[in-house]
């Protein structure tokens, strides 16, 4: 037969001379354990986007369809007017034509190791089967810009050209990916941006991920290519239209003209965006006038011949840049 004691009946002799009696000692379940959170810094996941993190904190978790954060960089970066880290995005998107380009205007090109912390295949980023070429850099206070490379080989121009007339590519999949897996890591504190065919995967991937974009002399983006994303081909249109995107580009460029201007060419699509036109920095000057007809019809020649190839050179992203610079569209 087995006796049981009462807590009462317990001498005190009984006891560990330690012992305390437990409702003394522990926490009130009403009163909510507070745990440290990760000191900020220019690599650090933030818990708002990372679900592993949310558990750590319930208070954390975003609401849900919460409005964006009006001091988001993405927000920032928003709206038709030009702004002057413009500037930057350009040099940005220069920049990642070339690995070796690690820093330009004050952003880092982020390494291996960091792509994955951040929980991106760095993988991902550089595709030489499909001619597809990213970076992803930041400013060292949190926040990011995703950048894509343009046409820079055969395979560029086969996809540019594929989706052009609206059948699938594999650069506009893999660039989508791509900002959805950085929207995943860096939330509303990440941009993109692109040149050339680069400005059309900048736009595809900020239309499907609702992300603020800015794109320099950009291919357009078929309607097929977004429905193919589940997306309204109208309303996408209307929102870069309205601020979500800024496509810049130089007065007679020639993927520009190609796309807006040459009637046999109308099938073309235009790139999405708010349009902001720069003049040409360097255009070709007529001949001064000579008497020496010998003379003046070399210098005609070479006018005609310039005139000729000027709109192929302006497609390059660094006349645009210097349009930039001189004519500084946001003052």
């Amino acid at each position: 037969m087995s006796v049981q004691l009462q807590p009462s009946q317990l001498q005190q002799s009984q006891l560990p001379p330690n012992w305390q009696n437990p409702s003394e000692t522990l926490p009130s379940a009403a009163q909510p354990v507070a745990l440290a959170q990760p000191e900020a810094g220019p690599y650090t996941l933030e818990a708002s986007y990372h679900p592993q993190l949310l558990g750590v904190n319930a208070q954390q978790r975003p609401a849900a369809n919460a409005a964006p954060d009006p001091t988001s960089f993405d927000q920032q970066l928003r709206g038709q007017d030009s702004q002057a880290i413009d500037l930057q995005m350009a040099q940005i998107a220069e920049a990642v034509y070339n690995p070796a380009t690690t820093s330009v205007a004050g952003w880092n090109r982020l390494d291996d190791a960091q792509l994955s912390a951040a929980g991106i295949d760095p993988a991902s980023l550089e595709n030489a089967d499909t001619g597809f070429r990213a970076g992803i850099y930041t400013d060292g206070n949190g926040k990011y810009v995703v950048a894509y490379a343009g046409s820079n080989d055969v395979q560029d121009w086969i996809n540019n050209a594929r989706q052009g007339i609206g059948w699938d590519s594999k650069q506009y999949d893999q660039a989508v990916q791509l900002a959805r897996d950085a929207q995943e890591a860096f939330g509303e504190n990440m941009v993109i941006t692109g040149h050339s065919l680069g400005g059309g995967l900048a736009a595809t991937a900020a239309l499907a991920t609702d992300t603020t974009a800015v794109t320099f002399n950009a291919s357009g983006v078929h309607d097929d290519t977004l429905r193919g994303l589940g997306l309204d081909p109208g309303a996408v249109k209307d929102d870069a239209q309205n601020g979500q995107i800024r496509r810049y580009n130089v007065g007679g460029e020639i993927l520009t003209a190609a796309q807006e201007d040459v009637p046999l060419l109308n099938g073309i699509p235009d790139a999405p965006g708010h349009e902001i036109n720069l003049d040409d920095p360097d255009p070709p000057q007529a001949p001064d006038f000579t008497w020496n007809p010998i003379e003046m019809a070399k210098r005609t020649a070479e006018y005609v011949a310039d005139k000729a190839t000027r709109p192929g050179e302006l497609h390059a992203i660094g006349p645009l840049i210097e349009a930039m610079q001189t004519q500084q569209p946001w003052n």
